[in-house]
């Protein structure tokens, strides 16, 4: 068994105890880190492959959620389109009634009419009502999540009006920056997957030459990741200084700098602030100029000067930062230094004009995100603090409580978290 088999091997040992325990259960929300996720949905993609032994049935679909009107229909139609194909191959004669026609006036929502044609396919094919339906929503973009919680919430509904407890509705989220908030109802659990072990592991399995160099630096890499995230700084140090040796005799001049940060930032977290710094020179003299990996490097060392020497040197970085972020068009980058920036301008002599400036071009360069990438990101944060210095009821707090809740929706207050200086090189 190769090392992701392995790995959905446990995701599907942790779902089944997590069914087993809420057999009653009509909505599954997985939370968990945007890898442990997505490692969820190959899950429930293996599921569909010849190698698969569930009986059940597992049902993913990406298609974007317009509105709470026509969702439901696009998930009915692509069924419609695969039970006729299969329909056509087996001769069959079969009639499935979809009734994707006028809406329903008992509903706000059109979530009823998967729910029905799921209930009328169990009812042509008895057999179905022995096996359990889970439906994964993954919709590639949400125009609009107020909608997407009130259709999950009245599928919940017609689910359980309909008396059948094996259809079930699943929903991933990063278990940090939630998208959907308001759901009245479902069964929450959090994915535990050790993605440092899986790395490894897969290295081992695929790396099958000796004395190969580079792949003797991939190794040394995930040692220490494992030794970091358990909190063995002195073990990761020392595979870390290996992993820089191996990398500058095969001239890798970006491993050598990705090795050294990682050096740098493990020996910030244990006070080491001399060698730390050096390490930090020493890769920003390699980082090159202009590259994402120097625009992570100046964005890093100035939190880590930020946290152990003074605010004036930690602003030289940052700024550098946002120049090569705007050079290579990274949006993330510079909207986070930029926000960095303005909370760093604050002072009781100068008051926060200069920050509201700031704040105020940081919110500019979030909109040209993506929204899923503008959740990661401290936009939340950022409004919140602009809302407190305009006040709610000025005409300019009010103004940006509405844009707010148009990009995030109605709760974006609750997603304001103060966010971690901190730049991860390799992320």
């Amino acid at each position: 068994m190769n090392p992701i088999q392995l790995e959905l091997f446990k995701i599907d040992k942790q779902w089944q105890q997590v069914v087993r325990q809420y057999p009653s259960e009509t909505l599954f929300l997985c939370l968990g880190e945007r890898h442990e996720v997505n490692l969820f949905e190959s899950y429930f993609k293996y599921q569909l492959t010849e190698e698969s032994r569930t009986n059940d049935i597992f049902l993913l679909h990406y298609q974007e959620f317009q509105n709470k009107n026509d969702y439901g229909r696009s998930l009915v139609k692509e069924w419609k389109e695969i039970f006729d194909l299969w329909q056509k191959d087996t001769n069959a004669g079969v009639i499935w009634d979809v009734e994707t026609g006028g809406g329903d006036k008992n509903y706000k929502t059109d979530a009823y009419l998967p729910v029905r044609a799921l209930v009328r396919l169990c009812n042509l094919y008895p057999d179905l009502k022995l096996k359990k339906i889970y439906v994964q929503l993954a919709p590639t973009t949400i125009h609009d999540v107020a909608g997407l919680s009130e259709w999950i919430n009245e599928w919940c509904s017609c689910i359980k009006a309909s008396n059948n407890h094996n259809i079930k509705l699943v929903y991933t989220e990063h278990h940090i920056h939630r998208t959907l908030k308001k759901l009245k109802q479902g069964t929450e659990f959090k994915l535990h997957v050790d993605v440092s072990q899986l790395m490894q592991n897969a290295a081992a399995h695929t790396n099958r030459e000796k004395n190969d160099p580079e792949a003797d630096y991939q190794q040394q890499i995930l040692i220490a990741s494992n030794y970091l995230s358990k909190g063995k700084h002195e073990q990761a140090n020392a595979v870390l200084e290996r992993a820089i040796v191996i990398a500058q005799k095969q001239g890798l001049h970006e491993a050598v700098v990705a090795a050294r940060i990682m050096l740098a930032q493990s020996l910030a977290v244990k006070n080491k602030r001399s060698e730390a710094r050096q390490q930090y020179e020493m890769a920003l003299a390699r980082a090159g100029e202009n590259t994402l990996l120097s625009a992570h490097i100046h964005m890093s060392y100035g939190s880590f000067l930020l946290a152990h020497s003074g605010k004036d040197e930690a602003k030289k970085y940052f700024e550098k930062a946002i120049k090569i972020a705007e050079v290579i068009e990274n949006n993330f980058i510079a909207m986070e230094c930029t926000r960095l920036l303005g909370q760093l301008s604050e002072s009781k002599i100068t008051g926060s004009a200069k920050a509201m400036g700031y704040y105020l071009k940081c919110l500019e360069i979030a909109r040209k995100m993506p929204i899923e990438k503008r959740r990661q990101s401290s936009m939340a944060y950022t409004a919140s603090i602009m809302l407190k210095k305009y006040g709610e009821e000025s005409p300019e707090g009010k103004k940006l409580d509405m844009d707010m809740r148009q990009d995030y929706g109605e709760d974006w207050k609750s997603m304001a978290e103060v966010p971690k200086n901190h730049a991860n090189p390799l992320s």
